[in-house]
């Protein structure tokens, strides 16, 4: 036959050339219907079959997944965007209050006067040589970061969990199922733990609420430990005991890196505050 695509002719499933399926044909209601329903996590490598591995045997899926066993599983990244799609829509169902939506601005919230009181506003707080940014352009920009984020779920969590994965890699160097285990086949490990995480905080808060106090996950705290322990104990392959030393190993040590982080973003505002003059509220 001849490719639909390159117009090379061939025998076989794929073209030779550019690796066109060799039943592309013209588009029809079913077609277009199961082009739309794969998008969504519907079809061969569907995501309630992925999630369905993810709550029964989420390492050992895991670790398939890495080991190259692909086909019957549902991409990662793709995986955990269209599950917080679904979980913006029930959030909001549930009376998910976002950033966007809170009363209180940003600065109120770090407890220090706001900034868009009087002339403080409009000093200089920072002077890079090409240009100069004032404190209301400081605490404005914190805020659109702050709230950007808020909204992109995704990039959050990919964000969050790269930290696990370098502390991840780090700490299950030697353990005996997956040994010298790399930094991107821990990454896609910790995309598909996001996308646990993510499934069953949308379980929960279907059965218990969501006030949108938690910063990532609604899920308390101990359920999140005892998750990442039963996943790496299936992943790894160490014993429950060491397993559970090593899951606290990989919290402490990105926690540690989170307050690092906070600690920079006060140390900024204080400093921009101590240039404008603004004391922090008594």
């Amino acid at each position: 036959m001849q490719c639909l695509n390159c117009y090379t002719e061939f025998e076989g499933n794929y073209c030779p050339h550019c690796g066109q399926s060799a039943s592309t044909s013209r588009f029809t209601t079913r077609s277009v219907l199961s082009s739309t329903l794969e998008v969504w996590g519907m079809g061969t490598r569907s995501i309630p079959r992925t999630l369905y591995h993810l709550f029964t045997c989420p390492g050992r899926m895991i670790g398939d997944y890495l080991d190259g066993h692909r086909m019957p599983f549902f991409p990662p990244i793709k995986m955990l965007f269209v599950l917080c799609i679904f979980y913006a829509v029930v959030s909001s169902l549930t009376g998910r209050e976002t950033s966007a939506s809170k009363e209180k601005p940003f600065t109120k919230e770090l407890g220090i006067v706001n900034p868009d009181m009087g002339k403080a506003k409009e000093k200089t707080v920072f002077d890079y040589g090409i240009g100069t940014i004032t404190l209301d352009a400081t605490f404005k920009g914190f805020e659109r970061i702050v709230s950007w984020f808020d909204r992109h779920m995704a990039v959050s969590l990919i964000s969050l969990h790269f930290l696990f994965t370098v502390f991840t890699c780090r700490v299950f160097r030697h353990s005996p199922i997956r040994p010298r285990s790399t930094l991107p086949e821990n990454f896609f490990a910790q995309v598909y733990i996001s996308c646990q995480l993510v499934a069953l905080s949308m379980v929960y808060i279907l059965l218990f609420g969501n006030k949108g106090s938690a910063a990532f996950y609604p899920l308390p705290g101990f359920v999140l430990f005892a998750l990442f322990t039963w996943d790496f104990k299936q992943l790894f392959g160490h014993s429950w005991k060491k397993t559970i030393w090593l899951t606290a190993l990989v919290h402490l040590y990105t926690f540690m890196v989170l307050a690092l982080i906070c600690c920079c973003v006060v140390a900024v505002l204080i400093y921009a505050l101590a240039k404008a003059d603004v004391l922090p509220a008594s």
